[in-house]
Formats: structure tokens, sequence, C-alpha cells
């Protein structure tokens, strides 16, 4: 049996299906032929029967049973010569009494050299069996004979050869064994060519995948719509796989390229100045200038990594789920945190927030999210301006609704606000320092949760407004 089990698994899918299939199908026509070859068989016994009980009939007008004993005359009899007949064509018939003394015996039985050996029924009622008599296929019937009051009188056995009918017997069996044989072979062979069709876009999928390596990832598995099955379930479900990778792939190379490229003009900078200490002594003022600028492009550098790890750690896939958090009390405690920095500007920040709006996020972010919307406003908005901070319900959303009076900005910057490392070109950007960072970072924390955020504003000088709109959690569980 392990042997055998051994072998299946070394064999294809495609052939341990049409293996399967055919022993089915063998299994389910043998007994399909077992059940017909048997019927058929007892309908040719039951049909011989009904020939040795028509010659019995016809030979009970002859038998005379008002004696003591039985007797039999057949001078009369039409079937005289069926009595005299040797072996294969003949009618061999016995006569017995009620004590089971051999009355008559037909003229033939004493051609044969091998005896019929039979035993008398045990109950006066019809009786038939069937045996191996002269080397070929007998029946035999054995006859109650009554008189004209009912009672019994003895048996009339009739006894035939079916070699004719077994002939038949056997050659239904060998065109129902051809026909069981030719089935499962064609089965077989169907079921293999059947499997291949059905498994072909199984290879199309090997292939495919084989040739997907990590520098070709916008390869895909091909998929045919016309046909919906488990193959093209299985197809899709590898593409997603796939398109989960190359987002993947890509957030690590844009990572890794984007660290390289902003880190590398700090980077220089400490290089030149640290050379340039390095040529000559210097005093101790100068030293400490030098020290300054390298611990502020350090600092530069801290938090532009910072963010670039917010970044992609807020890109990634695998992430905790969401909680319920209480998105006022957060807004209120980093307002609490920047109302200082507003005074020490002498500008006017406004805060309003509906008490009690819950969103599904995580906390820390959120934070974040208000965190960078708020430095912004404060970063750009000139002395004596003004800042309006919101946090309101509408619908099925809580909608954040920060405006400035600052410097604003125009359409062609408006195109750029939300990508990395972007900076507009004017004098009042580039004078406060910045890693272009913060913006795609609240972009992609507020879409992380299902959310959205819009930027307007009416031209340089005229202020900007941002909209940031979160689910609530009630919606989200309704």
């Amino acid at each position: 049996m392990s042997k055998f089990t051994s072998f299946l698994d070394r064999l294809s899918i495609s052939k341990k299906l049409a293996f399967w299939y055919g022993l089915s199908l063998f299994v389910m026509l043998s007994l399909f032929g077992y059940i017909l070859y048997e019927t058929f068989h007892q309908s040719i016994h039951h049909n011989y029967d009904r020939h040795l009980r028509f010659e019995a009939e016809q030979l009970l007008p002859h038998i005379d049973t008002s004696g003591d004993t039985l007797s039999i005359d057949l001078k009369g009899y039409s079937r005289n010569a069926a009595l005299k007949s040797g072996v294969e064509y003949g009618t061999y018939v016995r006569l017995y009494d009620v004590n089971g003394n051999q009355i008559y015996s037909s003229p033939n039985f004493s051609k044969v050299g091998q005896p019929l050996e039979t035993e008398l029924p045990e109950t006066p009622e019809e009786y038939s069996f069937s045996s191996q008599w002269q080397d070929l296929p007998a029946r035999t019937l054995f006859y109650p004979i009554t008189d004209n009051d009912g009672n019994f009188c003895g048996w009339l056995e009739v006894t035939g050869f079916e070699w004719t009918l077994h002939e038949e017997v056997n050659r239904f069996r060998r065109y129902l064994l051809v026909f069981i044989a030719i089935s499962v072979l064609l089965s077989i062979l169907g079921g293999y060519w059947l499997s291949r069709r059905a498994l072909s876009p199984v290879a199309s999928i090997i292939d495919a995948a084989k040739s997907i390596t990590a520098t070709d990832l916008d390869r895909r598995i091909p998929v045919n719509y016309q046909v919906r099955d488990e193959l093209t379930d299985l197809a899709e479900t590898f593409n997603m796989m796939l398109n989960r990778l190359q987002r993947g792939f890509e957030r690590e190379k844009r990572f890794t390229s984007d660290a390289a490229h902003e880190l590398m003009t700090p980077l220089s900078s400490l290089q030149s100045d640290a050379e340039i200490m390095l040529r000559k002594p210097r005093s101790k003022e100068e030293y400490r200038e030098t020290i300054q600028r390298m611990l502020a492009e350090t600092r530069r550098m801290s938090e532009m990594v910072h963010l670039l790890l917010q970044l992609s750690r807020v890109e990634a896939d695998h992430r905790s789920e969401p909680e319920r958090v209480n998105i006022s009390r957060i807004t209120e405690k980093v307002a609490e945190e920047y109302q200082d920095i507003s005074d020490q500007k002498d500008i006017d920040f406004e805060v309003e927030v509906d008490p009690e709006l819950y969103v599904s996020a995580h906390g820390a972010y959120i934070e974040e999210v208000i965190n960078n919307l708020l430095e912004n406003a404060l970063k750009y908005t000139p002395e004596g301006g003004r800042i309006s901070l919101e946090l309101r319900r509408s619908s099925s959303k809580a909608v954040i609704h920060l405006s400035d009076t600052g410097i604003g900005f125009d359409e062609e910057t408006k195109k750029h606000l939300f990508e990395r490392f972007y900076r507009a070109n004017e004098s009042e950007v580039q004078d406060q320092s910045g890693s272009g960072l913060g913006l795609p970072l609240v972009k992609a924390i507020v879409g992380l949760y299902g959310g959205k955020i819009r930027a307007y504003s009416d031209g340089p000088g005229e202020g900007s407004t941002f909209v940031v709109e979160l689910p609530l959690w009630e919606e989200e569980e309704a």
C-alpha cells in the first residue's frame, strides 16, 4: 500500500485526476455490470424453468394416479422422441412415488454413463436447481403430482441442458467486460485530456511566476475573465500579492533614494565644515560657530530621518489594528501645546472643538496630523496674523478645518503640496527650516484611515486653508 501511495505521489495532478476518475468509473461500471449480469442470468433460469414446467405439464395427462401406485403410459405422447434423444438436446424424465421410490426413467438415461444425482424436496412444492452433469450445465425441475382430490402422490423430475443459454450468458459477460474495459480506458484518456485542459492555466501561472523577478515586478499573471473558477481566483490572488510586493519594493526603493538624496546636502556641509576647521587652528568663537552649524545640520537630518521613517511606517502594509480614539481630546491637547508659541509670535489663535468625537485610528498618528498642520500654519504666518482651528461633526465625518493668514500659495504650488521634499521657491518658504515631508506624511496618515485632505488658497499672501475629513467611529460600526 505504501508503494502504491508513493507511486501516486509521484504522478502529476492531471494524471492523478485521470487515474481516480478511471478507478471510480471502473468501480461503478463493475457494480452495475455485476447486477445486470446476475439479473440476466436469473432471468434465463426463470425462462428455462418455464420450459421445463411446460414439459412436465405435457406429461401429467399420461400419469395415472388412481391406483395404489403411480404409473405412466407414453404411447400417445407427442414428444416421445425427446425422451430418447441423447446428450445436449434430450429431455430427461424420472417419476417418483410419495415415498421417493423411482417408478420410471426416460430411455435416454440408459445412454449416459454419468448418473444424475438429485435429492427430492422436503415439501410438496415446485423446486428447481442448476447442476453440472456430463460436463454440461443442466437444470432440473421437481414437479409435485396430486390426484383428483388434491392429495400429494409423488414427484415428476424433468431435466434439460442449458448449454445454449449459458453460451448466451457467457457471450453477454464477455461483451460486458469488453465494454467496461473500453469505457474505463476512454474515461482515463478523456479525463487526462480534460484535466490537462482544465489545469492549463496553472502552467501559465507557473511560467509567469518564474519570469517575475525582483527587478521585473511590473509583470502580472494572465487572467481569463471570461471563465470564473478557482484558477481565476488563484491568479487574481497572486496578482494582488505581486501588487503588494511591488508597492513594498517601490516604497523601500523610494525611501532609500529620498534619504540618500536629501541627506547628501547636510552631510556634504558637515564634511566641508569639518575639513575647513582642520586646516589650521581656530579661535574658540570660530569652533563654537562651526559646531553650532554642524549641530543644526545634524538636527535637520534627524528630523528628516524621523519623518521618512514615519512615512514609510504609515505606508507599510502590516500595521496594528486601528482603535477607537477621541479626536476631540487629541485636538485640544495639541492646540494647548501651540498656544504659547502663538502668543510669543503675537498670533491670534482660535480653537473650536465639538466634544466627544471618535474615529477609528491610532492616536499617535492623529496627533502627528494636527502637529504638522499647526506647525506649518505657525511657521508661515507672520506676526499679528490669525490662525483658526475647528473640529466639527459633519454628517458621518469628523472635519478638521485649519485656516491662517499666512503666505498662501498659487495654483502651481497647490499641485505639488503633498509631494515628498517639495518646497515652494518663495523666499518666505526657503528662509524657514523644513524637509518637505510634513504634508506628504499628513496625507498618508489621513488616507490610511479612509479620510481626505484638501488645501485652498486665494493666492500668495492671502493665507491658506486645510480641510481634513475622517469617518466617525459610529458610522463605521453601523
